[in-house]
């Protein structure tokens, strides 16, 4: 199964959400039937539908990104990584769920460059540090064994790491752990914002800029998210840091014109016709991308918090 049409996957074990799917249709075997079973849309900008009370956010996957990424430049830059792979440094709650979302995406942008020691490495990261928030280390310890089995197969590497958010989703939302939930997605986020505004800064390139320009929906729903569960205060930095970001995205052009979609039930596909147009500005992207380089140091770097 080409990597490319493989059902589309959450990013990285890092983000432990819960996400819409999406394909074109095509199956074998190694599919998981129940997927398999529920309607699929084909959209090149599809989010992840994240449920927390009553309220629906869209959000962006990192590993979307990730294989625009690969596709707009296929050599793999280490130098984008978090450098200091170390879960031992987080000694917090919140600064561990934000750097399990940063080593999550990091894990996704590994894999889909077949960069299987590095993955491996940073998976063995992101198990201590998803066993020190609670999540159950037999799920990691599982996905370990398959993951060296199978260190050159790409598409079920993805396909274990989607497992894994899954169980992972459902025992934080057991044990009533939306904050920390809500903090690993912003941790991704912020790194796939960095991975994309570093690439379109050094290459030009019009897709990674609109790519960039885009985020400008996805930022709106994670304040939204990240303000839902700041009913004691304690993500208010991290809200205050995602709203003066917000003041510079405000500056980014954007308009959406909506188109029905179309749907196929024999093939249980909807495939969706609206449009986007975005402008980015070299000077607006350099703020974006000075501003993302900020809040990602302060995540990698804070312990404390």
């Amino acid at each position: 199964m080409n990597v490319k049409k493989i059902l589309f996957l959450a990013a990285g074990i890092g983000l432990t959400m819960g996400v819409s799917s999406c394909g074109d249709g095509t199956s074998n075997g190694n599919d998981n039937p129940e997927t398999q079973s529920q309607t699929k849309t084909v959209d090149p900008h599809q989010t992840g539908l994240v449920k927390v009370g009553d309220k629906l956010f869209n959000l962006p996957s990192p590993l979307e990104t990730a294989f625009l990424l690969e596709k707009v430049d296929k050599q793999y830059n280490e130098g984008l990584l978090n450098k200091d792979v170390d879960a031992t440094k987080y000694a917090t709650k919140y600064s561990q769920a934000m750097n399990l979302g940063v080593y999550g995406a990091d894990l996704g942008y590994a894999l889909i460059h077949n960069q299987s020691q590095s993955a491996f490495q940073l998976l063995g990261v992101c198990k201590k540090l998803g066993t020190a928030l609670g999540v159950s280390s037999s799920l990691y310890v599982d996905l370990m064994k398959r993951f060296e089995g199978n260190m050159e197969n790409k598409d079920s590497l993805l396909i274990f790491i989607s497992e894994l958010n899954r169980l992972s989703d459902e025992y934080l939302k057991e044990n009533e752990a939306e904050d920390v939930s809500s903090l690993i997605l912003y941790g991704g986020w912020v790194e796939s914002l960095h991975f994309t505004t570093t690439l379109a800064k050094a290459t030009g390139n019009d897709k990674l800029k609109t790519r960039v320009g885009e985020q400008k929906n996805g930022l709106n729903n994670l304040i939204g998210l990240l303000s839902q569960q700041n009913s004691t205060g304690a993500l208010k930095v991290y809200v205050e840091q995602l709203n003066d970001l917000k003041n510079t995205f405000d500056k980014v052009g954007y308009s959406y014109q909506f188109v029905e979609p179309e749907t196929k039930s024999s093939e249980k596909l909807t495939i969706i016709k609206s449009t986007s147009t975005v402008e980015v500005s070299d000077e607006v992207l350099n703020e974006i991308s000075n501003k993302v380089a900020g809040i990602r140091k302060s995540i990698i770097e804070t312990t404390s918090l």
